[in-house]
């Protein structure tokens, strides 16, 4: 499975960020406030991001002890080491699923918020409430870091041997 590129994340939150002040364009002509974040979804991706962390944290410890294991192999020096329990490929996957959606949505997130911050920033009177605004981009765009963190760690390690013309590349 490819890595979440740059591009995607991109054009997903200057995507998001324009329909984000078209939306508070549109409440404002209609006689609304500027919309905020509301306090509870200041904690929502922070928190969705920690529970990621705690999630990959197993995949995280395998691949660190299979990779150590892997070496000590190479060496053939040394105390033998035991051979890493096999870790559920099924819950790998599903995490990485979880990082790559997570990071998606973050950018998604933080884009409209920084929309809204950009109108906020631009009318004559800012008001005090921008910074929820800021602090729900902040909170969006943590959690997007910590899903291309745990999409990194949950990638396979590259076996070392370089593939030959007559094999396939998946």
């Amino acid at each position: 499975m490819k890595t979440t590129s740059t591009v995607t994340l991109i054009t997903a939150a200057t995507a998001a960020g324009i329909l984000g002040a078209a939306y508070g364009i549109f409440q404002v002509n209609h006689g609304s406030p500027l919309p905020v974040a509301h306090p509870s979804s200041l904690a929502t991706m922070p928190a969705i991001a920690i529970v990621l962390l705690a999630l990959a944290y197993p995949v995280y410890r395998y691949r660190k002890t299979a990779l150590e294991y892997s070496k000590a192999l190479a060496a053939e020096s040394g105390p033998k080491l035991a051979r890493p329990k096999r870790l559920d490929p099924f819950y790998a996957v599903r995490v990485l699923l979880l990082a790559k959606a997570t990071s998606v949505t973050g950018a998604v997130i933080a884009g409209f918020h920084i929309g809204l911050v950009i109108l906020q920033l631009s009318t004559p009177v800012i008001a005090a409430n921008v910074w929820l605004n800021v602090l729900g981009a902040a909170g969006a765009i943590f959690a997007l870091v910590v899903g291309l963190v745990v999409e990194r760690i949950c990638k396979i390690p590259d076996s070392g041997v370089e593939p030959t013309a007559g094999e396939a590349t998946a």
